[in-house]
């Protein structure tokens, strides 16, 4: 088999493995092509197990990749969030079962606590089912050590936490449904639809009044364009937020429900005009305690306003 069939074949596992370690899109893209692009100096018909052999090489080059990039990440302007990963909200039968493999928006988060070789334990046991005899090839580690990082990895997600104030309780933020559908999704469908009802009449308070109290808003801008540079902590400052941006940036019938990494979410416009995607995060008591809106124009340029 040459290359170019290999590449039909592995592109989407691969891009999805490559996305959920890196958080980008475009950088899982990058990652892709220069994987085949090295395996076109090589043999191919030399190789016993192809599949397992692109896993391997993918895997470990993200590894590397996450490891250069916390660098650059300490330096980021504002809070620094995934790049969404968007589909109309519209029921495709063929693309279902495509969305299905998804990860929720708000576990793609939380996955950005983890070091790069639990990230990538994780991913391959959670999300594609992967036993430890088989991440431990394809990491080059021993079956025991798998077995620490991926315990160390689902310790540290199910304790991810959002502090409160001094002598209150943290907010504990459970690992998501780690596929699309989860019990949450109704919840962030109405979340949505209510917003999309204020952004229409400009009175946000019916919105935040579903949000916890202690309710944070994350912003990324990336320093490109204007956004809240640190988290906005508490309903009644994300009111205040909310309605000060709506006459510039929310303007009726400039949102759009839309799939977001398998949960729903809203496709924000202005002026016609792509201008952010917002999608939500619940605690362990389904509450509703993050908005996460994403406006970086360089993690939006894979999201179609059709």
């Amino acid at each position: 088999m040459d290359t170019t069939a290999l590449y039909r074949e592995y592109k989407p596992l691969l891009s999805s493995i490559a996305y959920r370690m890196l958080g980008s899109l475009t950088d899982a893209e990058d990652m892709v092509q220069d994987v085949f692009a090295e395996l076109e100096k090589k043999r191919v018909g030399q190789i016993l197990h192809v599949r397992a052999y692109l896993l391997k090489m993918v895997t470990n080059r993200c590894i590397n990749g996450l490891k250069s990039a916390r660098r650059t990440r300490e330096v980021y302007i504002g809070p620094w969030l995934p790049e969404p990963e968007v589909h109309s909200a519209v029921e495709i039968p063929e693309e279902m079962a495509v969305r299905t493999e998804s990860i929720s928006y708000a576990l793609l988060v939380l996955l950005e606590q983890l070091s790069p070789l639990e990230r990538a334990v994780f991913i391959l046991r959670e999300t594609l089912d992967y036993d430890y005899r088989d991440i431990a090839e394809l990491l080059g580690k021993s079956n025991e050590s798998c077995r620490k990082l991926h315990s160390r990895a689902k310790q540290k997600i199910n304790h991810g936490m959002i502090r409160k104030q001094e002598g209150e309780a943290p907010i504990v933020l459970p690992i998501e449904d780690v596929q699309a559908g989860s019990s949450h999704a109704k919840q962030a469908e109405v979340l949505a639809r209510s917003f999309m009802n204020a952004a229409l009449t400009g009175n946000f308070e019916p919105f935040v009044g579903m949000l916890a109290n202690e309710a944070r808003l994350y912003m990324d801008g990336g320093g490109k364009v204007r956004a809240a540079v640190f988290p906005i902590i508490g309903s009644g400052r994300i009111l205040a937020f909310l309605q000060g941006i709506a006459p510039k940036s929310l303007g009726s019938n400039n949102q759009l429900l839309v799939d977001v990494n398998g949960q729903p979410g809203l496709l924000l416009k202005r002026d016609g005009e792509l201008f952010g995607v917002l999608s939500f995060q619940f605690d362990s008591d389904s509450r509703p305690v993050r908005l996460l809106i994403v406006t970086n124009p360089d993690k939006l340029k894979h999201v179609s306003l059709e």
